[in-house]
């Protein structure tokens, strides 16, 4: 399987065998073939939203090798590079949805399902927000959610665009450090490909369980 191979939604059931004995060998071997060779295959599979992401993604730069602070590194650019593109799409649906009605309510039944399991962003024009706990609300979504809900939700703030991005960014990579921390722990304790791809796996569903019990503003509003 080619490294552009691993993004083609026809290929997502073939995608399970990257943990099995010769994973290794299929995520190297695409890495060489991927422009810019096996580093760049990392980047695209934390960038990209198709495709078999970020645990492939941490189980191809311990396969390189490349030092964790490397890994963080490359997640940290894909992450810069979804802000830059992400936020002129968000601004300019933002505007759209004030013109017409129907664009308004597509864009809220969308941030329902991207929201599910946090409670929605509202704006009471009555009760002004303080901007350090809507900063801290928007690094929590990108710490439970991910950093594309997490730009969304900033984007409706009245703060400047670099600031409420680089909240969102550091919430999803302060999730993204405790994923690869604990892939690094079990790499200690088994050299195999499917308990770390397991283990990553675990940790990034517990990990916003753990986020919602931790930060009110990730939990469903009371009654």
């Amino acid at each position: 399987m080619s490294g552009l191979e691993l993004f083609n939604p026809n290929n997502f059931l073939a995608a399970s065998g990257l943990t099995g004995p010769d994973g290794a060998k299929v995520l190297l071997d695409a890495g060489h073939g991927f422009p810019g060779g096996p580093v760049m295959l990392v980047f695209a599979l934390f960038w990209a939203p198709v495709g078999p992401g970020i645990p492939a993604g941490v189980l191809l730069a311990r396969h390189i090798p490349l030092n964790p602070a490397v890994t963080f590194g490359l997640y940290a650019a894909s992450d810069v590079l979804a802000a830059f593109v992400c936020h002129p799409i968000f601004v300019s649906l933002r505007r759209l949805a004030r013109r017409v009605p129907a664009v308004h309510r597509g864009g809220k039944r969308l941030m329902r399902i991207a929201m599910l399991g946090t409670p929605m962003a509202r704006q009471d024009p009555t009760v002004p927000a303080s901007r350090p706990a809507a900063l801290f609300r928007v690094a929590t979504i990108g710490f439970g959610v991910d950093i594309y809900t997490a730009g969304a939700v900033a984007t409706g703030l009245d703060v400047p665009r670099v600031l409420r991005w680089m909240c969102a960014i550091a919430g999803d990579l302060v999730w993204f450090s405790i994923l690869l921390a604990t892939s690094v722990v079990a790499a200690s304790f088994a050299d195999d490909d499917r308990v770390i791809g397991g283990v990553v796996l675990l940790a990034m569903l517990v990990v916003p369980w753990i986020a919602r019990r931790l930060f009110p503003a990730l939990r469903e509003p009371a009654a």
